[in-house]
């Protein structure tokens, strides 16, 4: 009996270290969310009822101890098609060709983001992100995940992120935390961000490339751009990265 009892032990040990290390390497798949109110001019009823209020999109974090990488899972453009005896509408949304890549040693970041048909590549080191914990708890996908929240003016940032396992990552801008960042919710709701699943095991090196592609500036000369265009455009604002619609409609 203390012979058998001595093997467990050992056994049991070995696959607790082994669960430990894996927790530190995986794949992330998303679901990312964005609701919007489209209105236009001399449309009826039925057509306006025919027009999406959100569009969803498949995004993947890939990690290990030292980087990250995050993007769109798929890079074709979405096509939403409602029709009616009133006429039909057809809408494409452009995938932007945006990446997040993070040096979780160093606190570097590599943003390869597309601006009005622009790509360009920003390098910066982390920003100070000033997250507090709110003590609210829920589990996601299995995983035990602690509430932080940050403000910027009157904005509110929500996330969700997991201790069980430490890596300092996330979804896009969403990181900096000690664990894994499984959600998020922005804009009062209009944009939120879901793990739909966790794959612990060891990751490509191929899929923790940094981006390449793109005009290389800093993170000021950026905002700067995206400034002086928004100011040409007669815009208020502009979302960085932002999916282009494209819509066609017949009546």
């Amino acid at each position: 009996m203390k012979r058998t009892y001595l093997i467990m032990l050992i056994t049991l040990t070995a696959i607790a270290g082994f669960t430990q290390s894996s927790n530190n390497e995986g794949t992330v798949v998303y679901e990312e969310v964005i609701k919007f109110d489209i209105q236009l001019e001399n449309m009826t009823p039925e057509m306006q009822a025919m027009l999406p209020t959100e569009n969803k999109t498949a995004t993947v974090l890939y990690f290990n101890e030292d980087v990250s990488r995050y993007e769109y899972l798929n890079d074709t453009d979405a096509v939403i098609e409602e029709e009616s005896e009133g006429g039909s509408v057809q809408i494409m949304i452009s995938q932007p060709e945006n990446i997040v890549w993070r040096d979780l040693k160093d606190k570097k970041m590599i943003e390869q983001t597309e601006f009005m048909t622009r790509v360009f590549l920003i390098e910066s080191d982390y920003e100070s992100d000033e997250w507090k914990l709110t003590g609210n708890q829920k589990m996601i996908l299995d995983y035990p995940c602690q509430e932080a929240v940050k403000t910027d003016g009157e904005k509110e940032t929500k996330v969700w992120f997991t201790p069980a396992i430490p890596v300092s990552s996330g979804p896009g801008d969403y990181a900096n935390l000690p664990g894994l960042v499984l959600a998020m919710e922005a804009d009062n709701g209009d944009r939120s961000i879901i793990a739909s699943s966790v794959e612990l095991k060891s990751v490509d090196e191929s899929k923790l490339q940094k981006p390449k592609k793109g005009k290389k500036v800093s993170k000021e000369k950026y905002m700067a751009i995206v400034e002086e265009k928004t100011k040409e455009m007669g815009e208020d604002g502009a979302v960085e990265g932002a999916q282009t619609v494209i819509m066609t409609i017949s009546q």
